[in-house]
């Protein structure tokens, strides 16, 4: 079993949603649930048929909560689990002390796509506690960052650590190979492209700020969010409405054509975990610009040690633009930056990312 808190789109989801269908590829049987349906059917990154939920709604009281457990033990019974890979700090809580309920034998591994310091302070309190019971088998870490921000926890928590870092199914590389080819020999734009949600993680005002030292860079983000109309306000404020666009939510199809269309790919998020929105730039061969948030630097970092990408201060709205505009005045410069990413992309396999999450099934 994959198992998310909800099945709202999100890295997380789109991760395990991949992982079941290649673990199925491979012969086994896999149950893609979640705790409980996410905020916007529109926007499951599976097929809501794909989803197998512990309870039909996001329980509210203690009770219901409580309550939820005893389901997903029941659930669990029911699938004959015998291995249950979560994601997301919920279902990381919730499936080991579910998983000692249960009347068959069932292993959890857990999973961490961000930073620990990022969860609500009593979850990742607790999820130091159940991840240390004996039904958690093992404990991931999309990137060496992440891993290393639980390293605080108890002795018998850190001996599970392990990093497992993402990567694209075939069918998605297949498709961005085909528009990576339609990039060949195109002439360079001046459109800057950002993916994700409009929360706070992402930090987008200072993408935001950049573009007012960038009158002739367009600006587009794709992804839709609490802080839209922060966001907008913010836009209005600054006089850069006509260059920066917020294009809302959009399949993966239709995101990976908009990241295709532009010209320089932007993150200047304050965490990620391991960014699949980065892989496929890379894969696209898109100049990178990143925070330098250390998880952001890992996540342009090749194997080799080579950087591959631009790295620029969190808050550093003029930086930002400086540097942006360095790759689009330079055909040097951003020809040198599209080598480096495509190297970065080609490091990611998604072979290995089955391979070794098969492995931890023992």
């Amino acid at each position: 079993m994959l198992l998310v808190s909800h099945s709202t789109s999100g890295g997380a989801q789109e991760i395990w949603a991949n992982l079941a269908e290649g673990l199925r590829a491979r012969g086994h049987q896999v149950m893609l649930a979640a705790l409980y349906p996410g905020d916007s059917p529109a926007q499951e990154l599976a097929p809501t048929a794909a989803w197998t939920y512990a309870v039909p709604e996001r329980p509210a009281s203690l009770g219901a909560k409580l309550a939820m457990v005893r389901d997903l033990a029941r659930l669990f019974d029911g699938f004959e689990a015998d291995i249950v890979f979560t994601a997301l700090p919920a279902a990381n809580v919730l499936a080991p002390v579910a998983a000692t309920l249960a009347r068959r034998r069932v292993r959890v591994v857990t999973s961490h796509h961000s930073p620990s310091e990022t969860y609500n302070r009593v979850l990742n309190l607790v999820d130091g506690l159940t991840g240390s019971l004996s039904s958690v088998a093992h404990i991931v870490g999309v990137s060496e960052a992440v891993r290393r921000t639980h390293q605080g926890k108890p002795a018998a928590y850190r001996g599970k650590l392990t990093t497992i870092k993402n990567a694209l199914p075939p069918d998605v590389e297949a498709r961005i190979a085909r528009l990576a080819k339609a990039r060949l020999g195109r002439r360079t734009g001046r459109q800057v492209v950002a993916i994700g949600r409009l929360a706070e993680q992402k930090n987008y005002p200072v993408l935001i700020r950049a573009a007012v030292h960038m009158p002739d860079v367009v600006v587009r983000i794709v992804g839709d969010g609490s802080e839209g109309p922060a966001l907008k306000a913010l836009a209005a404020e600054l006089g850069v409405t006509d260059r920066v666009q917020f294009l809302g939510f959009h399949p993966r199809t239709e995101t990976l054509e908009i990241l295709a269309g532009g010209d320089v790919f932007v993150q200047p998020s304050l965490f990620e975990g391991h960014s699949l929105a980065l892989i496929e730039a890379a894969k696209l061969g898109m100049p990178l610009v990143v925070s330098d948030a250390q998880v952001q630097i890992e996540g342009v970092t090749a194997p080799d040690g080579a950087l591959c990408g631009v790295v620029v201060g969190l808050h550093d709205d003029r930086s930002l633009a400086r540097e942006i505009l360095r790759l689009l005045d330079n055909p040097v410069h951003y020809a040198a930056a599209v080598s480096q990413a495509t190297a970065l992309g080609a490091a990611a396999t998604y072979d290995a990312m089955i391979t070794s999450y098969e492995q931890l099934m023992g």
